[in-house]
């Protein structure tokens, strides 16, 4: 009996794509996105930085034009900076670069591991194990950083962090269960 995520055609079990290797591949790249853009902000938002100095926001006329937006729309964006450098500790930065380059990282793996399981590969099966559990991981480093920063940082990651963990938390359940039920690939 298929799980319902496989395309059947005339009977065959591994005839078709699966699906979950499909819907694997597109968390994939929204997770390498996602920690791609969280390792561009780690490396901009850097303290000694304009925004950390106090200078005040110089918003051109003509790039707020350009940009449509206000004078106060641009004062807000600097002092949403300047809330995240006032409210991360030093050690964040230090640990959470790391952490978003491994999860891209291995964001590009689980793309890998998924077009392996969209193509019924044997590897694929244990690979996603080991995949989404260290993905897992990435997360749970993510979440305890986060809860041991203030309120404002807490407010602005955790959810996104916690949406995380439980699709990769999905992903490997899914992946025990195929290789707990015989699914294995063949």
């Amino acid at each position: 009996m298929s799980s319902g995520l496989t395309t059947e055609s005339q009977g065959d079990n591994n005839s078709g794509i699966n699906w979950a290797g499909v819907i694997v591949v597109l968390f994939g790249l929204l997770f390498a996105a996602s920690q791609s853009n969280e390792l561009m902000g780690l490396l901009v938002v850097e303290p000694g930085s304009a925004a950390d100095q106090g200078i005040s926001a110089a918003c051109r006329a003509d790039e707020l034009e350009e940009e449509n937006l206000s004078q106060r729309e641009c004062e807000l964006m600097v002092a949403n900076v300047q809330i995240v450098l006032a409210s991360r500790p030093e050690w964040v930065r230090g640990l959470m670069i790391p952490t978003s380059v491994a999860g891209a990282l291995l964001a590009i793996v689980s793309i890998v591991v998924g077009l392996g399981l969209a193509g019924h590969r044997r590897w694929a099966t244990q690979s996603a194990i080991y995949c989404f559990g260290l993905l897992l991981l990435i997360d749970l480093i993510g979440f305890f950083a986060m809860m041991n920063t203030g309120p404002l940082l807490r407010a602005r990651y955790l959810w996104n962090i916690l949406l995380w963990f439980f699709i990769h938390l999905c992903m490997v359940t899914r992946s025990f269960a195929d290789r707990g039920s015989g699914n294995e690939l063949e």
